[in-house]
């Protein structure tokens, strides 16, 4: 019997063409970031006359690196294309007529459909399709309706927003400012890490913490423990910096932190390591 489903993992793209050619009258898409890339594989595989894209065309997202407009603009040389902007959009959906339907975490770029770790399923069960489809049309009816002359009359505006940022970011002015923000931010963090260590150590921070997940969560393995660890002090569990403050390491080497205090409680006898798991006495 052949199922109404299919999973679907990385790389995505040959079942998301499959999808796209299946659809004979229309095509619905509902994607954030769209780029060159995924447009092209739409424009060589679609057979539609009629498409409708459900997009986010807010400033930040336009303005953005994740969306190309001139990529959108090349849709609507190609099809009759009706294009509604809804401002959080996040879902990924692409409906083929009313059969099929792929749901997916993969945006139309060629990261979401060629490179990155995505999935998804594609539905072909009818009922499901068509109640998504009404869902989804329902998002696009909500949505900031733009023609594809609207959509030309603010390409330049993104152009030059983006000429600008660009400008911003390499002038002289700016890069001092920034080294003067990071300079600033560093002497803060170190002043708020010293707090941390005025009269106590890195190890017997980790230490009290050891003891209190272990008699909150029960036996854990040091594995289970780290993440854990980690969530509750962030600030000194830090895997992108390495940072020495009186001696006492702050950021990546806080996992040799953490055995140390394991083998100081175990040597005084308040935890005990029995088939790879920690246990509290």
């Amino acid at each position: 019997m052949e199922h109404s489903y299919e999973l679907v993992s990385t790389p995505v793209e040959i079942q998301f063409t499959q999808v796209i050619r299946e659809a004979h009258s229309d095509l619905f898409i509902a994607v954030p970031y769209i780029k060159d890339y995924g447009v092209q594989v739409i424009l060589k595989n679609a057979r539609v006359n009629r498409m409708r894209l459900l997009t986010n065309l807010d400033l930040a997202n336009v303005t953005g690196s994740g969306f190309d407009v001139d990529a959108l603009l090349k849709l609507g040389e190609k099809f009759g294309l009706a294009i509604s902007s809804l401002g959080k959009l996040h879902a990924k959906v692409y409906i083929a007529d009313d059969r099929v339907a792929f749901i997916t975490s993969a945006n139309l770029t060629r990261g979401g459909l060629r490179e990155n770790y995505e999935y998804g399923v594609i539905l072909r069960d009818t009922s499901l399709v068509s109640a998504m489809l009404a869902d989804m049309s329902q998002y696009f009816s909500l949505g900031n309706l733009f023609s594809r002359e609207k959509i030309q009359s603010i390409k330049e505006d993104i152009r030059e927003i983006r000429t600008l940022r660009r400008e911003l970011e390499e002038s002289p002015i700016a890069k001092r400012l920034r080294q003067s923000l990071k300079k600033k931010e560093d002497t803060l963090q170190t002043k708020i890490l010293l707090n941390r260590i005025e009269d106590r150590t890195i190890n017997s921070i980790f230490a009290e913490t050891i003891k209190y997940i272990l008699a909150t969560r029960g036996a854990l393995s040091t594995v289970e423990l780290n993440p854990l660890i980690q969530e509750i002090h962030p600030d000194i569990c830090d895997d992108t910096i390495d940072r020495v403050i009186d001696g006492q390491h702050f950021g990546k080497k806080w996992k040799h932190s953490v055995r140390n205090a394991q083998q100081r409680l175990k040597q005084n006898g308040a935890i005990v390591l029995r088939d790879g798991k920690w246990y509290l006495r």
